[in-house]
C-alpha cells in the first residue's frame, strides 16, 4: 500500500460528512497508527511529526475503498471514493492538539498506453527530442530559487536568452508554484515535475495529455497534471510558443550533433548483444539545454511494446573540453547517455539474482561512503546496479577505444567513482568484471557474468 502526500494547494471541496455532523475523530498516544485499505494492513507513522493539515490520496482499482484507522484505544472506519475528499480528525493526546486529515482515492491508470498505430510508428527508431511542454516546465524552473542551482545550466547564450525573455514573468503564479513545490521536496518535485511533462502537448494555445503518457515519471500520479491550467496561462502571456519556435534551428543543431557524435545506435547494439533477453521496440533520449546535470531512466512496456526513455543533459563541449584529444572527449561526451539507457539491460538481469544480490551487498557500508552520493543508493540492489553501471562503461569502453585513450578514460571513472561518489570497492570491482569480461569464454556475455562477479564481490 502506498501512500501519496501533499502539503500545498488543498482543495477544499467535495468533502464527505453531512452538514453540522460531528467530525470523526480518532483519539492516539502513541505516534503509530494501525491503518487498513479493504482489509490491507499498514502502518502510519509519525503521527507527532505531522503538521496541523495532512492530505492522502490512495491509488486503488476500485470505485470505493473501506479505510480504517486502529489507535490503541481508538478506532475510525471510512468510505473513500476516487475524486471526493473525505475529512477525519487525529487527537494526539501527547501533543494536546489535533491533525486535520483529508483522504481520497484515484483510480489506477497504466503509466503508458500504446496503440497499435503508435506501435507500428515507433518500431525499431531510435529518437531525440526537446520536447515542447517539457522545455516549458524547465524554463520555469529556471526563474525558481531552485534554479539558481547547478540543477541548471547556465554557461550557455541560450539560458541568457531565456532568462532575458522570461525574467518579467518571474512572479507568475505557475511560477511561484513551482518554486513553493521544489521548496518542499526539491528532489522529488524536481524529478517528477520535468519528467511528467513530457505526457503532454500544445493543440493551439492549449496544454492537453498526448494521449500516449499517464506519468512519465513512474510515480502513482502525474504530478504536473493540477498545475497545467497555471502552465498554460503562464505560456500565453509569457510568448513561449513563440519563443520556442524561434529556438528551433538551435533545438535542431543539437539534437544533430546528438545523433552524429554520441551513437545512440552502437550503444544499443552492444547493450542487445551482451544482454540477450532484455529488448526494446524503441528508445528515446529527452532532454533540454537547460538542464544541468540531472539524468534518470524509465522504462514502458504495454500492448507488447516495450520502450526506453533516458532523460539526460547535453553535453556541451566547454573551451578546456575543446583541447582534449578526440577520443577522449567523445568517450566523456557518450558516458551521460550510456549511463541511462544501460540501466534498461542491468536491471532486469539484477532482479533475476535479487536474492544473492541482498545477501552480499547487505552491509552497504563496505561499498558506500557516508556524507557521499553513494549513501543515496540505500538497498543492496540499488547498490549494484550502480556498480554494474559504471562497470558497463569501462566494458563499453574497452571495446571502442584503444588501449591508450581507454586507460585515460579508465582511470578518470574509477578515481570519480571512488573518490567524488565514495563507491569505496569500486576500482577492484571494476577490474575484476574487466578480467571476467577480457577472460570470457567464447559466447559468453556480460549477462553470464554476473554469477561470477557476484562470487567475487561475496568474498
Amino acid at each position: 500500500m502506498k501512500l501519496i502526500i501533499t502539503c500545498l494547494l488543498i482543495c477544499w471541496t467535495g468533502l464527505v460528512f453531512a452538514q453540522n455532523a460531528p467530525i470523526p475523530t480518532l483519539h492516539t498516544s502513541s505516534d503509530s497508527l494501525i491503518m487498513y485499505l479493504d482489509g490491507q494492513k499498514d502502518e502510519f507513522n509519525g503521527v507527532n511529526k505531522i503538521g496541523s493539515q495532512f492530505n492522502y490520496s490512495f491509488v486503488v482499482t476500485t470505485d470505493s475503498s473501506v479505510f480504517a484507522l486502529v489507535s490503541k484505544s481508538d478506532s475510525i472506519s471510512l468510505i473513500l471514493r476516487p475524486k471526493i475528499n473525505t475529512i477525519f480528525k487525529i487527537a494526539r493526546e501527547s501533543k494536546g492538539d489535533t491533525v486535520t486529515c483529508i483522504f481520497t482515492t484515484q483510480k489506477y491508470v497504466k503509466p503508458a498506453t500504446f496503440s497499435d498505430k503508435y506501435k507500428t510508428d515507433n518500431n525499431g527508431k531510435n529518437t531525440i527530442e526537446i520536447p515542447e511542454v517539457y522545455e516549458l516546465i524547465n524554463i520555469i524552473i529556471a526563474l525558481t530559487e531552485y534554479g539558481k542551482t547547478g540543477v541548471i545550466n547556465k554557461e550557455t547564450e541560450y539560458y541568457k536568452k531565456v532568462i532575458d525573455h522570461f525574467t518579467p514573468y518571474n512572479n507568475d503564479a505557475a511560477v511561484s508554484t513551482v518554486d513553493s513545490l521544489l521548496k518542499i521536496a526539491p528532489a522529488f518535485y524536481y524529478y517528477h515535475l520535468k519528467l511528467d511533462s513530457y505526457a503532454f502537448v500544445f493543440s493551439g494555445d492549449k496544454i492537453i495529455n498526448g494521449g500516449v503518457y499517464n506519468r512519465p515519471g513512474g510515480g502513482e500520479r502525474n504530478e504536473l497534471e493540477n498545475y497545467i491550467p497555471a502552465l498554460q496561462a503562464f505560456a500565453m502571456k509569457s510568448g513561449f510558443r513563440e519563443f520556442y519556435k524561434s529556438q528551433l534551428n538551435y533545438y535542431s543543431e543539437l539534437k544533430r550533433d546528438y545523433t552524429d557524435n554520441i551513437n545512440i545506435v552502437g550503444m544499443k547494439s552492444w547493450l542487445g548483444k551482451h544482454f540477450p533477453t532484455t529488448s526494446y521496440s524503441a528508445t528515446k533520449v529527452i532532454f533540454s539545454p537547460l538542464v544541468g546535470w540531472n539524468q534518470s531512466a524509465n522504462f514502458f512496456n504495454d500492448n507488447g511494446f516495450k520502450e526506453a526513455h533516458a532523460h539526460v543533459n547535453f553535453p556541451f563541449v566547454n573551451q578546456d573540453d575543446k583541447k582534449l584529444p578526440a577520443d577522449i572527449l567523445k568517450g566523456q561526451r557518450l558516458k551521460i547517455a550510456f549511463t541511462e539507457i544501460n540501466h534498461g539491460y542491468i536491471n532486469p538481469e539484477a532482479e533475476k539474482y535479487r536474492k544473492l544480490i541482498d545477501s552480499v551487498f547487505k552491509d552497504l557500508s563496505k561499498w558506500t561512503t557516508t556524507g557521499k552520493p553513494s549513501s543515496t543508493y540505500i538497498t543492496p540492489l540499488t547498490c549494484f546496479e550502480e556498480y554494474m553501471n559504471w562497470g558497463l562503461v569501462t566494458l563499453y569502453y574497452s571495446d571502442i577505444f584503444d588501449k591508450k585513450a581507454f586507460n585515460t578514460l579508465n582511470t578518470g571513472t574509477e578515481k570519480t567513482m571512488v573518490e567524488l561518489r565514495g563507491f569505496q570497492r569500486f576500482k577492484e570491482f571494476n577490474q575484476q568484471l574487466l578480467r571476467l569480461y577480457q577472460n570470457r569464454k567464447s559466447g559468453q556475455t556480460v549477462a553470464d557474468l554476473y554469477p561470477a562477479i557476484l562470487e567475487w564481490a561475496a568474498k
